[in-house]
């Protein structure tokens, strides 16, 4: 395939990495255990996101280097904007 689909791959799995992330910290908000919820959401994602990498590159015609680095943008884009929305709700 061409490295447009790669791409477009990358940013929906990177999309996919941000929602589930807004979905776990809405989920521990407001209990008492916020940090072990967080981390642990933080570990299971991160164990997916890297299955589901090693699937597409493996067994999807993309381009692996477009195709990761593309899902690694969008995974820095959502843990910087998880890291200012987390700081501006504590303050």
């Amino acid at each position: 395939m061409n490295s447009a689909w790669s791409i477009g791959a990358g940013v929906l799995l990177g999309l996919s990495y941000i929602v589930a992330n807004i979905i776990v910290v809405k989920i521990a908000e407001n209990r008492s255990k916020f940090v072990p919820i967080v981390l642990g959401g933080m570990l299971l994602r991160m164990l997916v996101a890297l299955i589901l990498l090693i699937i597409v590159i493996q067994f999807f015609p993309v381009v692996p280097q477009a195709f990761s680095g593309v899902f690694l943008l969008m995974v820095f884009l959502g843990i910087f904007s998880e890291i200012l929305w987390l700081t501006r709700r504590n303050c």
